[in-house]
Parts: structure tokens; sequence; C-alpha cells
């Protein structure tokens, strides 16, 4: 940040070692001193700031860790969760970060310009590459950035790329890069007061992990990782450790999970193990030294609403008898935990049974009282609590629209940040409104009331639905049961499916003085029966529990007839015993569980060949008293979509079942209809296009003609039944181009780099499915990978259809409206004649080839002499922006521009300027 600065932690730093040697005994066998000085007080820095510095400044991320032997490629994101977009460069674990990029930007709106002073302090010599990457073009880091606007869109980006070498080095103090007293000028470029004005913004430290001798290797986490939900698919990662050399004795090391106070306590994740031990000796075999071991952390749903969450686990100091491997300090893993904390309600009914409702609220229902009151609360009491901590306390006010029919006993409830988990009991009981207008439902309801904006304004209030049962006036005896369920009433019937079953309970207005048995008859046994009778008691009477002698539960008997839904009543008689009146009857109804037409198909219809579908359809049930004839028919698809043009020709409509052509019982389903001798069948085929659409399925329409059938002339129709017409042409491809732009350094793995930008930049709607990038480097091995059109690693193939996607629907990503070439023999194209753009004209993209496929070479590259460099053209196959020993001699790499809507220009660019990928389903 500044000087003083530097020589205050330059003071402590050999006061502490001094300390260290003369005290602890650490620093004394081998070479520990000289190569894990700085890693012993990583944990007393931290890497962190010791002095306050402005938060009117975000630095994205201000501690940054390379490794040496890292493969990771990290830049800055504005779409990731975790702000990053990283770039495996080999694959498999993700062992560090060999290049990584953190971006500067003032957060408060201001006018004019702010200066930030930038010193850069580093003993790594040529080990760090540090270079201001955005906006471009790469640059020296300068000593002054100056900002004319605020928010991530004003950022400036820096890079920091470690150097592979064969080298042991010293540890050193990491990298600082100090930004200073801040300095803010108005439009005309004089010093003013403001915002910014003589404050510091906070410091980037850069430290490099050697891959050379006695070490600790640590990946990354494999992934984001979420809080445990119903939508959770991810809800832990792992990260690997493993030694770099032999040691000569066990060497453990502990993993501290609630090292960061973010997860104190676990409130975001636990690690297993929490130690990690390995042994000495040959390995593989009779030591592991060399095997990595996976910590797993998993994730854990803290109750809030609090975003991704970022946290560090420690890997803690080695310990171990061998000097070189006591003491050592791996470095620490950073894991970003997605929330999935819901806020809103979570209630217990009075049964036990429980539920929760979210941002939405929602209906809860099975609860019940009585207008004599004879349940109290015993089937209208239920527990509440919140589902996630408020940031204030939460009152919830109650209110209901029962009229004279219930009474609330509890006015209010108020949940606190400390009790806001604990379940708080509501009560409502009956009352007699004096009248028999029936069973009804009414609503409790309640009224959130707090500071916290989530639960005062955009949580909805849950509703909670109560059956009340009209015991009072004249109605001794009264069938009951929960809301939720039909009243039972010749307008609201109790229904079922075939073989299932329905139940209320008969209750009375007061305790009889003897049990009460009343009569129950059925008016249709073919569909529904019921017990005999049911008896109130001074023990059930108040009572709606499953097994009680009052409880009239009604069988919906499952018949092999095709008879839709049937109506029956249960005729309730006049009681005898302690009490004699007669109930209301109750009504219910039965579905039909028979189908009333099945249907398959077997074989497809092929473009261009003779293939059909045979289709067999089959009366469900019920022989027919008249023919039953249906009407077939291809579905009508608005042009343009995947099903238009499919369907061809149906052999032969309409298809006529006579009289008494019911299918046999034992085909009675669609996949047995194809072997019954009743059925009746037709052909389908499907039309051919010239476009590489894949296998598209349609739908055929069968129609009932109308009939004086007993149940078919009230029949549902058969289903669309779906059929697929098989393509002809190669499965067609997909192209897109990224919405980024990127320079021509794509890594050590050059083209195959290219392709991972490809994989982790998909736009949304593109077919799944691996891409390459259509680009370019003819090295004859001069460079790790190449990519030479119709040979090595060639992203095309010979007659296969292309179309670009660069947005979702099949309108925007079919071969049929955005083709783009169908490749020739030799696996190309012509891009200078095309029927649409890649991507919007004046488009820049890396490919390393000239606009008649072939490779490219550069007329103003540098030969780089010292480097090296057998192949100088394309970046050094897409490797490399500029010459290692002369970093301000830059190569060169072909590119292509959309220069119409129908035409590539091909020229050479500087390998530091970005441009976009063109990028190809394989």
């Amino acid at each position: 940040m500044n000087f003083r600065k530097n020589t205050l932690y330059f003071t402590i730093l050999i006061t502490l070692v001094s300390l260290l040697i003369s005290c602890s005994g650490r620093i004394s066998a081998s070479d520990t001193f000289l190569f894990g000085l700085s890693e012993q007080f990583d944990r007393l820095f931290g890497n962190q700031q010791t002095i306050a510095c402005s938060s009117d400044v975000t630095i994205s991320t201000n501690l940054v860790s390379l490794v040496e032997d890292g493969d990771v490629n990290s830049t800055f994101s504005t779409v990731s969760e975790n702000g990053l977009t990283d770039v495996d460069t080999d694959g498999g674990t993700a062992w560090g970060y060999r290049s990584f990029q953190t971006c500067i930007y003032p957060t408060v709106p201001f006018s004019g310009s702010l200066d930030i002073p930038v010193t850069v302090t580093s003993n790594y010599g040529a080990r760090i590459t540090s270079l201001k990457t955005f906006p471009a073009p790469d640059e020296a880091i300068p000593t002054k950035l100056t900002f004319t606007g605020n928010g991530v869109a004003a950022r400036q980006c820096f890079t920091f790329t470690v150097a592979q070498d064969a080298d042991r080095s010293a540890q050193v103090n990491p990298m600082t890069v100090a930004l200073g007293t801040m300095t803010q000028k108005d439009g005309s470029g004089d010093e003013v007061s403001g915002t910014y004005s003589d404050k510091d913004a906070c410091d980037i430290s850069v430290s490099v992990e050697d891959d050379e001798g006695p070490g600790v290797r640590v990946s990354n986490i494999s992934r984001v990782m979420e809080e445990p939900g119903p939508s959770a698919t991810a809800t832990n990662g792992t990260f690997q450790v493993v030694l770099r050399t032999a040691p000569t004795a066990n060497v453990t090391i502990p993993i501290n999970e609630v090292f960061d106070s973010v997860n104190a306590n676990n409130r975001e994740g636990t690690a297993n193990p929490k130690t990690l031990t390995f042994t000495p000796g040959a390995c593989p075999g009779a030591g592991n030294w060399c095997t990595p071991q996976a910590v797993t952390i998993t994730s854990v749903d803290d109750l809030e609403i609090d975003g991704i969450k970022t946290y560090t686990v420690e890997v803690s100091n080695t310990s171990s008898t061998d000097a070189d491997y006591n003491g050592i300090k791996p470095r620490n893993v950073v894991v970003y935990n997605r929330d999935q904390s819901v806020p809103g309600y979570a209630y217990m009914r009075f049964d036990s049974t429980t539920g929760t409702t979210g941002a939405a609220g929602g209906s809860v229902t099975r609860f019940a009282t009585d207008e004599s009151n004879q349940f109290g609360t015993k089937y209208s009491n239920f527990q509440l609590k919140l589902r996630t901590k408020p940031t204030n306390n939460v009152t919830l006010t109650f209110s209901s629209n029962c009229g004279n029919k219930c009474t609330i006993l509890t006015p209010t409830l108020t949940f606190t940040t400390t009790d806001w988990n604990t379940y708080q009991t509501f009560q409502v009981e009956g009352k007699s409104d004096s009248a028999n207008t029936g069973n009804a439902d009414y609503t409790v309801s309640f009224v959130a009331s707090s500071a916290d904006a989530t639960y005062n304004t955009t949580v909805a209030e849950p509703t909670f639905s109560v059956r009340s049962c009209d015991n009072d006036g004249s109605h001794l005896l009264q069938p009951c049961n929960f809301s939720g369920s039909a009243y039972g009433t010749s307008d609201g019937r109790l229904t079922a499916a075939e073989g299932g079953s329905t139940n209320l309970w008969m209750i009375a207005q007061s305790t009889p003085g003897s049990d009460v048995t009343i009569g129950l008859n059925s008016t249709d046994t073919s569909e529904g029966t019921v017990p005999a009778n049911v008896i109130v008691s001074s023990s059930n009477y108040n009572f709606m529990e499953t097994g009680g002698a009052n409880q009239i539960v009604l069988t919906h008997v499952d018949d092999i007839l095709v008879d839709l839904t049937q109506n029956w009543t249960v005729t309730t008689l006049t009681s005898s015993g302690g009490l004699t009146y007669d109930p209301i009857d109750v009504y219910a109804a039965t579905t039909d569980d028979e189908k009333a037409f099945y249907i398959s198909h077997v074989g497809n219809p092929r473009e261009n060949t003779a293939n059909t579908a045979t289709v067999s359809v089959c009366l469900g049930g019920n022989n027919p008293t008249q023919p039953v004839v249906l009407n077939i028919s291809c579905k009508s698809y608005t042009a343009g979509t995947a099903a238009s043009g499919e369907c061809g020709s149906i052999t032969s409509s309409p298809i006529t079942f006579p009289v008494n052509s019911e299918v046999e019982p034992g085909n009675a389903s669609d996949s047995g209809c194809a072997s019954s001798a009743k059925k009746q069948t037709f052909t389908v085929t499907g039309l051919d296009d010239s476009y590489a659409d894949g296998n598209q399925s349609f739908d055929i329409q069968l129609v009932m003609v109308a009939n004086t059938d007993t149940n078919y002339q009230n029949a549902a129709y058969p289903g669309d039944h779906s059929i697929t017409n098989e393509d002809d042409e190669p499965a067609g491809k997909a192209i897109f181009v990224t919405t980024s732009s990127y320079n021509g350094e794509m890594t050590a793995q050059g083209v195959f780099a290219a392709d991972d930008t490809c994989n982790n930049n998909k736009p949304g709607g593109v077919p799944v499915g691996t891409y390459k990038a259509l680009i370019v480097s003819d090295s004859s091995g001069g460079v790790t990978n190449d990519r030479v059109p119709n040979g090595t690693n060639w992203v095309l193939t010979a007659l296969r259809h292309y179309y670009r996607c660069n947005s979702s629907g099949y309108t925007n990503c079919s071969d049929e409206h955005t083709r783009l070439f169908i490749a020739n023999g030799s696996a190309g194209f012509d891009p200078t004649s095309l029927p649409r753009s890649f991507s919007t004209v004046g488009d820049q993209y890396w490919t390393g080839m000239t606009n008649t496929l072939t490779p490219a070479t550069q007329i103003s590259t540098p030969t780089c002499p010292g480097d090296g460099f057998t192949y100088i053209h394309n970046c050094n196959g897409f490797t490399y922006q500029n010459c290692p020993s002369t970093p301000s001699s830059y190569l060169y790499g072909q590119t292509w521009t959309m220069a119409t809507n129908t035409s590539i220009s091909s020229q050479e660019s500087i390998c530091s300027a970005t441009k976009k990928l063109i990028c190809v389903q394989q």
C-alpha cells in the first residue's frame, strides 16, 4: 500500500524469525528455513491486510495463490456464481492456478475521474509474469489506474502467471501489488475532495508455490457446492492432497474446516477425513505418499438466506519426524457453497404430519372443528415456525372468515432471531351459529409484520382450511370429515377410482346416553359398498380416528366394464339405541379405471424408404351394441416447427369396430392390443425432407364418430398417438460463437485450450455434447497440440450438415432454419459463400487459417530468438502472445472477420488482441 507498510511488515518479520529460531526450535533441521519460512508465516499474516483499506473499491480477489505445476487458468467472470471462469488445461484434477486474473473497480458513483497509484514489490523475478489484461490490449502493470466510472463494467484487471522451471527456489515473501492513496479529480482534471479522497484501496498479494523438493500438492475444490434442498444436486465437493517427494517417516496433515469464521460451528460445511496420513516407502506399494488422498466437503443448510458463501478450509501444517516434512504449511482450499435456503413457514398438524410453504404461500388442509364444539382444538390445532432465520422479530396476527362458526384462541405468534426455528402452537375451536346450513369450510389466515423485508413483504403467508361440521341446531347426528376432502353431498361427492376408498365419520351433537347404531345401505353395490352399520358411543361421538366404530368406509368397487364415472349414494337409516335420528345421506361416485381404447404401434417410417408404422387399436371393454368408428388423421403443426412436414399418409381411415369386438381380458392393455384378434389396424408413412433434423416425432389423432351406445357415446377419445419419422440425412451438428473474446495465448495446450473455452462457455439452448474450436495450428509437432484442416484433430466431418445455434429454439437452432454449410467430401466448406452469418457482421474470430481453409502464416510475427520456437505462426500454435524473453515483441495469428452476412474475410492480428471463437459440436 505504501513504503511504511512494507517497512512495518519487514520489522515484524525479522522479530518473529528471531523468536522462532530461539524459542521454537522448528526452523533448524535441513533446509526448512530456506524453503519453509514464509509458509510458516502464512497463518500469522494470512496474506491479509493488516492496515485498514477502503471498501469503496472492489478487488475481486486480493489473495492470489499460484502453483508452479498448477494446471488451471482463471479469468474474472461477470456471470459465474463464484466470479471465476476456470479452464483446466489438462483435464482431471485441478491442481491449482498457473494463471489468475483479478479485477479492480470503484463501487460508489462519482463524477470526473479517480486515480489509484500502483506499486509492485516482488522477489520472484521472472517466476511471475504480471500484466494488465483488461481492457485490452495487454500491457505491463501501470504505475497508476485511472477510472471514469464505477461498477463492474468499469473494471481494470491484472493477470498473474507463474513460470514453470526446474529450480528449487527459496521461499520469499509474496508479491505485493500495493494500491495507494486515491485521488479524485473533476472533469477539468483538478483535484477535488470526494468519496475516495485520501483513502487507500486494498492491496493484492500474490504467492508462488514451488514444485521442486519436499512439499504438499493441494488441488482446488472440485465444484461449486449447494446446500441440501429439494432441487440440490451438488451437495458436496472434494479436493486432493499428495506429497511431492518420498518422506522418510509418516507425515500427518490436519484438515481444519472451521478455520474461517464464515464456517464457524460448521454452519456451511463439514470435512471428512479431518486428518491425512502419508507413509514412506516404495509408492505405489508399501508407501502411499504418491497417491492423492481426497477430502470431501459436505454442504450444510444454515437455514439463512445468504446467497453463495465463500470460505477457506485450512490444510494445516505438516507433522513428521522427517525434518524436511515437518512444519510445512500447504496452501488452503477455497470452498463455494450456494444457498438453497427457502424463506417461508414450516407447519405441523395436530397428528404430527408436517409440511412447508415457500415464498408463494399456499393452502394447508386436513383440519376440522364442530359447531357444538365437542372436538375443542383436537383436530384444528397446528404448530408453525419459520424456515429461515429472520433479521428481526416476525409477528403473525391471525384472523378467520368463519363468521360465528369458530373462535380463535391464539391471536398472535412472535418469532425472534433466536427462536425462529422452534415450533409455536396456534389453536382455533368450533362455535355454534344456531343454523343448519350443512358442513362448510372456513379459512384461518395470518399477516406477518417485521422489519425483515423478506417476511414482511416477499413471502406470501399460507392459509389453513378448516372443515366446520354442522352438528348444532336440529342435527343430532352428522357425517363429518376433514378439509381437503369432498363433503359427501350431491354437489360434492366422495369420489375415488375403482378399487379405491373414501371415508368420513358419524359424530353427535352431545354425549349419547348409550350406544347409537346407524344402519347403512349402498344404492349400487356394483359401484360401491359400505359397512352394514356404524356405532356412535360416549367414547367416539367427538372422535375421527381411523378404525373407529363410527367411521364410514366407502369401498369403490373395481369392475371390468368401461362405464366411466358412476354415481351412487350411501343411505343412512334412522338410528336406534340411545338416540333416534335419521342423519343425512352421503353421496359418492366411482371413476372408471378401464380405458375405452388401447393403442400401440410397431415400426417407424423412415425418410426416403417404404418403412411404415403399423398401429393397432382395441376397444377397452363393454361390447358395443353398435359399431364404433374412429377417424384418423395427421395432427396439424405450425409451418416451420420441428414436427411440421413429417407425417405422410394413413392407410386406411376410418377404422370400424363391429358389435361384440371388445378386447380379450388377457390383451386389455396398450402393449397387449397388438396380439388381439379383435384389433383394428392402419399404417402410417412419413415425409422426406432435405434437413438434418434428426428423428422427429409427430402425432396422429383419432376422433370417434358420434354413436348412441350406452357406454361409448360418452367415452373419451383415444389420446393423440406419437409416431417417429426417422431421418435419412447424417446427424446435423451445431455451431456457436462465444460471446466473450480471448487473446491468442490459450495456455500451453493451444488449440485444445480453445476447445475447453468452447465447452465452458456454451450459450443456453445449444445441444448437449462436446464442442471444439474451429481453429488451426500446423506446427508439424513444434507445439503440443496441432489441428489441421481435414487432418490431425480436425473438427469437421465430410458431408455433415452444420447449423448456427447461438440461442435456443428450433427456429434459432436447426438445420432447417439456420444452416451454415454442408461439409464437402474433404470435410471443408467455402467461408466466402454462406447462406447466413456465423454471428454479427464485424465480429472477428481466431481461426489460424485463411478463408480457403489453408493453415496461415504471418509476415509480421517476430522470430523470438533464444526462445527455441520452431513454429512462430498463429501465436506459436496459440500458446504465446509474445516472445517470453522479450515480452514487448508480440506474435501474430490469423483471424476471420464476418465481412458481410454471407462472406468471411481473413487477416493477421496481433496475439494480444481479443477475438471470439467459433465452436463446433462433435
